[in-house]
C-alpha cells in the first residue's frame, strides 16, 4: 500500500535531508520544512516506517535551542522535545537520486554511494598496495603508518587535484594476505580523483579474520574512542637506533636514525620485501655504522691495542661489521645485531643485484617484515642497555 500524500511530502523532505547531510533527519526538521504539526509529522514517520521506506529511532530527546533578545539575561534556553529520527530506505533513496539531476553531475565513487544510503562511518575495503602512492611519495604526504592502520594528509606541495585526508586500518583476510579499510566520510571527502584512485583498489565482501587482533585495535580506536595504541615495528626500530645513540651520548653508534623512505611493503611481492629490506639496511647495516666509534669503544673501553683491529693474516683493518661482531662479544652478547644482519644483507642484494618476479601472493610480506623490524628493534634496545651499564 503506497503512502499518503503527505507522507510522500515527508518522505521527500528526508530524503533531502539525507543529500544535504548523508544521515537521518528528525521529525522536527521536517515539521519546520513542510509547516506541519510535529506530532502528525512523527505519526507519518511511523507510516513511512510500516510502508516499508525507511526506519525510525523513536522517542528521541532532541534539545530545541532558543533566545529571546528581549530577555538577554535569559540567556540561551535549552528545551527538551521528544522527536523521531527517519532514515530513508536504500531503495527511497536511489528512487529519489536516479530522479533528480544529480546523477547528470556525475558525482564521484564514494560521494555517490552516500547519496544511495551507504553510512558515513561504514567501512570499503581496499588491496593493501592503495598506500603505495603515498608511501612513495614523502615529499608530498604526510604518512602515519601501523600494523593497524594510520592516517594519510596531504602536504601543501600535493597538487590540488591529490589533496585528502584520510584515516585507514588495517586486517588480515583468512587467506593471510592483508587489506586497507576506510570510512565513507573520508573517502567522499577525497576529490574525483583521488576516489577513482581508490575505487580501483576496492575489494567486495573480502573473508576477514575476525580474530585479528590489529583489526579490533582499529575499530575499537576509531569506533569507541578507546586510547589505544597501534603497534608500529618501523618507529620503533627508529627509536632503538635513537637509543643506541642515546648510551654513547655525545657520540653517535649509527650516523642517521632516519629514513624517510623507509616503510612497510604494501605491494605484496618478494621485490616489494626486498626492497623494503634495502631501505632497512641502510638504517641498521654496516654504512650507517660508525667506524670511529666502534674503535674508541673497543680500546678506551675494553682495552684492546689498536694493532688487535687488524686482521691477523693481511694486516688489513676489520670491517665494520666485524668490530661490531667483536664488541658483541666483549659485551658478552655475541650475535647480538649480526646474527640478525646476515639474512638483511641477503634481502638487500637481492634487491639491488637480482631481477626479481613482481607476482602477487597471498602472503602478508608486510607483516613478515614487521616481525624483522620488531626483532631487530629488540637487539638495538638491549645492546643500548649492555652499553648504557658499560658506560656507568
Amino acid at each position: 500500500m503506497p503512502p499518503s500524500k503527505e507522507a510522500q511530502a515527508a518522505l521527500a523532505s528526508a530524503v533531502n535531508g539525507w543529500f544535504k547531510n548523508f544521515a537521518g533527519t528528525s521529525a522536527l526538521d521536517v515539521a519546520r520544512d513542510l509547516s506541519l504539526d510535529h506530532s502528525l509529522v512523527m505519526r507519518l514517520f511511523e507510516e513511512l516506517a510500516e510502508t516499508g521506506h525507511g526506519s525510525i529511532n523513536a522517542d528521541v530527546t532532541l534539545y530545541q535551542v532558543s533566545f529571546d533578545p528581549e530577555n538577554i539575561a535569559a540567556g540561551f534556553k535549552h528545551e527538551p522535545v521528544v522527536t523521531h529520527i527517519f532514515f530513508p530506505s536504500k531503495q527511497a533513496l536511489r528512487d529519489a537520486f536516479y530522479s533528480s539531476g544529480l546523477p547528470q553531475q556525475r558525482l564521484p565513487e564514494y560521494t555517490t554511494r552516500l547519496h544511495l544510503g551507504a553510512h558515513q562511518i561504514g567501512l570499503a575495503y581496499f588491496a593493501e598496495e592503495v598506500l603505495a602512492r603515498y608511501l612513495d611519495h614523502p615529499e608530498l604526504y604526510e604518512i602515519n603508518d601501523s600494523l593497524a592502520g594510520g592516517d594519510i594528509s596531504a602536504l601543501s606541495s600535493t597538487p590540488e587535484d591529490r589533496y585528502l585526508y584520510v584515516r585507514y586500518g588495517k586486517c588480515r583476510l583468512r587467506s593471510g594476505s592483508i587489506v586497507v579499510t576506510a570510512i565513507f566520510k573520508d573517502l567522499s571527502d577525497m576529490g574525483p580523483s583521488e576516489q577513482r584512485y581508490w575505487h580501483s583498489f576496492e575489494i567486495e565482501s573480502p573473508d576477514i579474520d575476525k580474530l585479528d587482533a590489529h583489526f579490533q585495535n582499529f575499530l575499537a580506536r576509531t569506533y569507541e574512542g578507546d586510547f589505544v595504541d597501534f603497534e608500529d615495528p618501523v618507529t620503533r626500530l627508529l627509536e632503538g637506533v635513537k637509543g643506541a645513540n642515546k648510551a654513547l651520548d655525545p657520540d653517535n653508534l649509527f650516523a642517521k636514525a632516519q629514513n624517510v623512505h623507509l616503510h612497510l611493503p604494501v605491494e605484496q611481492t618478494y621485490k616489494s620485501h626486498c626492497d623494503a629490506a634495502s631501505e632497512l639496511y641502510k638504517i641498521v647495516g654496516p654504512d650507517n655504522l660508525s667506524q670511529s666509534t666502534l674503535k674508541a669503544l673497543l680500546t678506551k673501553n675494553f682495552g684492546i691495542a689498536p694493532e688487535d683491529l687488524k686482521h691477523a693474516e693481511s694486516g688489513r683493518p676489520l670491517s665494520t661489521l666485524q668490530l661490531l661482531a667483536l664488541l658483541e662479544e666483549k659485551l658478552k652478547a655475541p650475535g647480538l645485531l649480526t646474527k640478525l644482519l646476515r639474512p638483511l644483507s641477503q634481502l638487500r642484494v637481492a634487491a639491488d643485484h637480482k631481477v626479481l618476479e613482481v607476482e602477487s601472493e597471498t602472503r602478508s610480506y608486510s607483516r613478515e617484515f614487521a616481525e624483522m623490524c620488531n626483532e631487530l628493534a629488540a637487539s638495538l634496545e638491549e645492546l643500548a642497555r649492555l652499553l648504557a651499564e658499560r658506560a656507568k
